[in-house]
């Protein structure tokens, strides 16, 4: 009778165990899932960054960014430090 009560035991503990871990496993799941949807929201309300834009528009709404125009390259939208260390003799930038 022992020996049967110690089984029952064991084989309750093992089952506890597995189903303990098997719930943590899912809840670990869930609030990953729940960080990467959080992500997706954040970098679709994000302010794109200066180099992102294509647009003189588009640059002139950050007040951060720069519309640099050049005859020898493509015109881009630069940050403020940025355009500020761009050669004079090749760009220029909107004030």
């Amino acid at each position: 009778m022992a020996t049967s009560y110690r089984f029952t035991v064991l084989i309750f503990v093992v089952v506890l165990s597995t189903l303990y871990q098997f719930s943590s496993l899912s809840a670990a799941d869930s609030s990953s899932s729940y960080r990467s949807l959080l992500a997706v929201q954040r970098s679709s309300n994000r302010i794109p960054r200066c180099n992102e834009m294509g647009s003189r528009s588009e640059c002139s709404l950050n007040p951060k960014c720069k519309w640099c125009r050049s005859e020898a390259l493509d015109d881009m939208c630069f940050s403020e430090s940025e355009a500020w260390r761009l050669p004079h003799q090749v760009f220029t930038c909107d004030s």
